[in-house]
């Protein structure tokens, strides 16, 4: 974690916490180490207009498009221009079997870091709309591993 500023609501103490949230979940993919599980960090996301995800990760194989967040709150909130600027990635990026012509799209993903606590990660419904909002599992949970969510657990939201 970032070293404490004088002011935590800074603009570049809150981007370096970011940063530092997709840096590990970067590393956490290499070092698995086999074919089929990698990602890479597409820098700026969330700025300009084109949509794009701060991860673009293959996991077994699966496609993902990652949107990190990091906070010391009890919770994360995706608004709704960023769940739609997933979304919309999520559309647009389609890669095509060679051999069967099959369309293979990434699943849009919230991975959630709690600071110092947990990370949580939930698969966003492609007809998904409006805010997301992920709670912490347990406050007392200490865990730096990255469990494994299935879709809907955690979300609480309004649609």
């Amino acid at each position: 974690m970032p070293k404490k500023p004088r002011d935590a609501s800074s603009p570049r103490y809150k981007a370096r916490m970011g940063y530092e949230g997709e840096y590990y979940l970067i590393q956490k993919f290499a070092i698995e180490g086999k074919p089929g599980t990698y990602a890479v960090r597409t820098p700026g996301s969330g700025a300009g207009k084109l949509p794009k995800p701060d991860i673009i990760a293959v996991d077994g194989g699966e496609l993902l498009a990652i949107e990190v967040k990091s906070s010391n709150k009890p919770y994360v909130a995706l608004n709704s221009l960023q769940v739609n600027r997933l979304l919309d990635f999520c559309k647009f990026f389609v890669v095509r079997c060679p051999h069967c012509g099959a369309e293979i799209r990434p699943k849009p993903i919230l991975a959630a870091r709690f600071l110092g606590k947990e990370w949580r990660f939930i698969e966003i419904p492609m007809d998904w709309k409006g805010s997301i909002i992920l709670k912490r599992t347990s406050p007392t949970s200490a865990s730096g591993e990255l469990p494994s969510q299935s879709p809907g657990d955690g979300e609480e939201s309004s649609r």
